[in-house]
């Protein structure tokens, strides 16, 4: 599992730990001692953040195999 890590490029990386920091965040929203409210507004945000994040990780990953197998470099 380290191996992969290590051999993931840094906006792989990045978009990871982004999605991990946002999905803490959503946690900690739903059972923080806030107003009911106050608590479904933030995790909410939060998971759609992570959302986001993960759908555009997705995308990009879409987007680079599909280049790869035009180019002709997925042989």
């Amino acid at each position: 599992m380290l191996g992969q890590i290590s051999r993931m490029d840094y906006l792989t990386k990045v978009q990871y730990l982004m999605m991990l920091l946002f999905g803490a965040v959503t946690a900690v929203f739903a059972f923080a001692p806030l107003g009911t409210q106050t608590r479904i507004m933030g995790a909410g945000v939060a998971f759609g953040v992570t959302v986001g994040l993960w759908f555009s990780h997705l995308l990009s990953m879409v987007v680079d195999a599909v280049g790869d197998l035009r180019s002709g470099a997925a042989q």
